[in-house]
């Protein structure tokens, strides 16, 4: 589970009203830190807490205590002043009546110290740390475990202040906080832990936490097929993709979603593309599209062909190599008008739209933007989309009514109001094309009758997991997006 900031405090305030107060809720997450760091790091010796004025501050002094009860040489600095909350006061009273060493003013840090923890600021931090701050936490040469979340990154958006703590670690409390689970925090989190601080299960349903995409769930979504199964049951899907100049796309996706379930395919591009899939994929079946001298479809022209083909669909995949043309932009609104199934919208099917996406079909749509696509749907920059995935992909699911899968590393899913965030995937599979399989992956998915949002997570996970079991046997360099296709044997 992911929370915002904003949940992790009505969790907290939930749990106090349970029975668990937030002063035993601190002496589990101090107690649970402390224990991390013996089980971890047994030989260590000699630890530095950086503690903060507010509760973060006091799971450090309540850590330091139990550490010290293990005979660990314990020294904490303070540099933002005394404790501010009286649960903090307390927790540092009993560090000081145990005779740990802490200090207010900066002095030298003893070269012995081996383990540096930050609890400088927590979860809520807004803004940019202190010059002086940014130059404590760039201490480097020890062993750096960051308390809840690193100091200067935000735990709503994944943003880090120049100077945020890049830790070995992180324990962080209760759940995961969001904002780890998107880049740059993230990889300033390095291995990530949580610590259970007594929050009861029922507390997490009502404040609608995220959800961690994992791979082992892949398989839950899917029911085992019965030795009676035939084609019929597993959807049959029709797929507008490809042009003369990218033919390539529309056999990725293809032949991702046949590798992914679908019981059958129907494929409808241009004659020398579908020459390509017949060649590769015999078993899927073929409508030659008319297209201009260019190689990009053409619009009235196809009416026809495509209205009969919808019949009885269970998916429909629109978008991969499509091209932008004022034909293209016109066969992507009949496409919503004429069908009647589920949508799945990629690539050039959103740029086709970016201009127009009221138009899209509400509640029967999956669109798969990256940030670029994104950009232009919501007609804002990518470094405000980059700034927070979050609220974009919420805003795009506002306004298109559809399931918005937001790519990139951290991809987020999201029906505007349930979210998930898989956090599988690798470098190697930054190269066009990737969105292909995704999108073939998605609508075979959507074409077997999993739930729009469900087969949107189910598809991003099984994708994300290809590429981890792909990078086991090649290099990043070496992987190319047909590579995973091979890899989804071993995750379905």
């Amino acid at each position: 589970m992911l929370v915002t900031p904003r949940q992790m405090q009505e969790l907290e305030k939930l749990t106090d009203l349970s029975g668990v107060s937030y002063s035993e809720m601190m002496e589990r997450a101090g107690h649970g830190l402390a224990m991390f760091i013996l089980n971890h790091y047994p030989d260590c010796h000699e630890i530095l807490f950086l503690a903060g004025n507010g509760n973060n501050g006091g799971d450090c002094y309540v850590a330091g205590y139990y550490l010290h009860l293990h005979d660990k040489q314990v020294r904490i600095f303070a540099p933002l002043g005394e404790p501010k909350t009286e649960i903090s006061k307390n927790a540092r009273d009993r560090a000081v009546t145990a005779g740990i060493s802490i200090s207010y003013e900066p002095d030298a840090f003893p070269e012995s110290t081996e383990i540096i923890v930050d609890g400088l600021f927590g979860t809520g931090f807004r803004g940019t740390l202190p010059e002086q701050i940014q130059e404590l936490l760039l201490i480097s040469g020890k062993i750096r475990i960051a308390c809840d979340i690193p100091s200067g990154g935000s735990g709503l958006t994944g943003q880090v202040s120049p100077g945020t703590f890049r830790a070995d670690k992180t324990v962080t409390f209760g759940a995961e906080k969001f904002g780890m689970s998107q880049y740059p925090l993230r990889e300033y989190c390095g291995e990530i832990s949580v610590i259970d601080i007594g929050i009861p299960e029922e507390a997490f349903t009502q404040v609608n936490p995220a959800k961690h995409l994992k791979s082992e769930e892949i398989r839950h979504y899917f029911p085992e097929r019965r030795p009676d199964a035939y084609k019929n049951q597993f959807g049959h899907m029709l797929t507008v993709a490809g042009s003369v100049r990218m033919r390539g796309a529309c056999v990725l996706a293809a032949t991702a979603a046949m590798r992914s379930g679908a019981g059958l395919l129907t494929c409808a591009s241009a004659e020398q593309a579908l020459t390509a899939i017949s060649c590769s994929m015999p078993e899927i079946m073929c409508l030659p599209l008319k297209t201009d001298e260019n190689g990009f479809f053409l619009d009235a022209e196809n009416h026809a062909l495509l209205a009969n083909a919808l019949k009885n669909k269970q998916a429909l995949l629109v978008g991969c190599g499509l091209g932008v043309t004022e034909n293209t932009k016109n066969l992507t609104k009949f496409l919503f008008s004429e069908s009647t199934c589920p949508i799945i919208l990629d690539a050039d099917g959103l740029n086709c739209v970016s201009d127009c996406i009221d138009l899209i079909p509400e509640g029967r749509t999956i669109i798969t933007p990256h940030v670029g696509e994104a950009s232009r749907m919501l007609n804002i920059s990518t470094g405000d989309i980059q700034s927070d995935r979050a609220s974009a992909a919420k805003k795009l699911a506002g306004l298109t009514g559809a399931v918005v899968v937001l790519k990139g590393a951290g991809t987020i899913i999201t029906d505007g109001d349930r979210m998930a965030v898989c956090n599988l995937g690798n470098p190697g599979m930054a190269r066009a094309g990737s969105g292909d399989v995704l999108a073939g992956i998605t609508a075979a998915f959507v074409s077997q009758g999993l739930r729009l949002y469900e087969a949107a997570c189910a598809a991003v996970t099984a994708h994300a997991a290809a590429g981890d079991k792909t990078a086991q046997k090649l290099p990043y360099q070496y992987m190319l997006p047909h590579d995973l296709i091979n890899s989804l044997q071993d995750i379905l």
